[in-house]
């Protein structure tokens, strides 16, 4: 989901919907099949007029920022994950390159750049709508879209956004599943990357325990290849999740529930999900079993942190790592091919495949932009999203945008060692692609179930007991929220 900050505080999040080195080569001259309707209006969402007309100027990405919109002092309030301290994620560079391109439009305007951590996030944005509080733009992974849609937080963009952004976008952004849309196909994200989460091993480790990586492609297998690790090797509690909160919890396990075919919010009147989805929390509730009892007060950067450090030979990890775990590793030991594997998620059901996950991050309009900030506002997502601003954001985020290569990206990377990374990204996203949707009432299910899946790590609950505890919970206020 996600979705670049420190480790999720470089959160979720959550990469590429192609792969980030077949994404880039095979989307190059694509054009979008299906765009977002001019007038396109969701039930689930809020839309008022746009301040500005669209006109010939907006084709081009130059054009359209040496246009002025207005000479009114407008100000934007946005609310963000970028980190200025965090020098090894370029976020003042950033910030301080869409302001300057957001004032060539807006030369009286001004923007508030308030951080807000990736931890607080999904708490922060509903309590902004909550209290009616002026916020133009939040950001989130998009394992918040679906919930945040049916809540009634998020303004559409189709009418806002230039017509250079939507041609540029790749056609598989404007389809559902997508989730930078709404269940029902309204655009509410100006995507900056596309993301994908899977397993980072410790290829050495492995090797030592005598594990075939191609045994992995299973949930039983993996499980198998783990406990191998701590029967055979010096690492005793081999792999790790992130439990030490509710959002890092959630944040982990939600992706396992996909190898089941399900999700973790995927609860049905007619119970058909029970079977499935107790085998996910099975697969979770083993993994939790061969880690340390650490983990149960670690979050994503001490997960890390214990990965780097050889504590543990295996994590969950994103396609943005690269950066995060070179700043906790800068030897780089952590990055060769002798030592590091990406695996995609194995398989808990015999109707899935091994797979990789796939979800959007970016920036969302909420319904408490005043009518006059959302056009400008608007302007401000389209910067940020620019496959230009994007490259300045991060080595590893992939924008899901058309037009570009590996070779182009190398250009302009911080650290070019990240061809390695993008190399084996493109085994992983061979496999399988499993969008992340997300899935409605998700801040009040996965706070409700934390503490239950904390018993079911400890080994207090069944699988079968969390299963009837979660959906005592989650399915009233699923149906409520439809």
């Amino acid at each position: 989901m996600y979705q670049a900050a420190p480790v999720r505080d470089a959160r979720r999040i959550v990469l590429a919907l192609l792969g980030a080195i077949a994404f880039a080569g095979c989307s190059a001259g694509a054009t979008p099949s299906q765009q977002p309707s001019a007038g396109a209006t969701a039930s689930t969402a809020s839309e008022g007029p746009a301040t500005t007309s669209p006109s010939a100027t907006d084709t081009t990405y130059e054009g359209w920022i040496n246009t002025v919109a207005s000479t009114d002092p407008v100000k934007i309030r946005i609310v963000h994950q970028f980190d200025p301290n965090n020098a090894a994620e370029h976020h003042q560079e950033t910030m301080d390159h869409a302001t300057a391109e957001w004032k060539k439009r807006y030369p009286n305007g001004d923007i508030s750049w308030e951080l807000v951590g990736w931890g607080d996030i999904d708490q922060k944005t509903p309590a902004f709508v909550q209290a009616g509080d002026n916020v133009d733009i939040t950001y989130n992974w998009g394992g918040a879209t679906e919930n945040w849609c049916k809540a009634g937080f998020l303004v559409p963009l189709e009418r806002y956004m230039p017509a250079w952004w939507t041609g540029s976008r790749v056609a598989d952004a404007f389809k559902t599943p997508a989730n930078d849309l709404c269940s029902d196909g309204t655009l509410v994200m100006a995507a900056w990357s596309v993301e994908s989460q899977f397993f980072l091993l410790r290829k050495d480790i492995l090797a030592q325990a005598g594990v075939d990586p191609a045994t992995l492609s299973t949930c039983d297998g993996f499980i198998a290849g783990m406990q191998a690790i701590a029967d055979k090797t010096s690492v005793k509690t081999p792999v790790a999740l992130s439990l030490g909160s509710d959002w890092t919890t959630m944040d982990d396990v939600s992706f396992l529930w996909l190898g089941g075919g399900v999700s973790f919010g995927d609860f049905r009147a007619d119970g058909s999900e029970k079977d499935a989805w107790i085998k996910s929390a099975t697969f979770a509730r083993d993994l939790a079993k061969l880690g340390p009892e650490a983990q149960l007060s670690w979050q994503h950067d001490d997960v890390n942190q214990a990965y780097v450090s050889g504590i543990v030979a295996g994590i969950q990890a994103g396609s943005w790592y690269f950066d995060t775990m070179t700043a906790l590793d800068p030897s780089g030991k952590t990055f060769r091919d002798e030592s590091t594997l990406l695996v995609p998620y194995p398989s808990c059901s015999s109707d899935m495949a091994p797979f990789h996950s796939s979800n959007y991050t970016g920036q969302y309009m909420l319904t408490t932009s005043p009518e006059a900030n959302r056009q400008p506002a608007a302007d401000l997502m389209a910067i940020l999203s620019d496959t230009k601003t994007v490259f300045l954001k991060s080595d590893s985020t992939i924008p899901p945008t058309i037009g570009w290569t590996a070779a182009d990206r190398l250009l302009t990377a911080h650290n070019k060692d990240v061809g390695w990374w993008w190399a084996q990204l493109d085994s992983v996203h061979k496999a399988k692609k499993v969008d992340y949707p997300g899935f409605p009432a998700r801040d009040q299910i996965t706070a409700a179930a934390y503490p239950y899946v904390i018993e079911m790590a400890q080994g207090k609950i069944t699988p079968e007991q969390l299963y009837d505890k979660v959906r005592a919970v989650a399915l009233p206020l699923i149906q409520a929220a439809r």
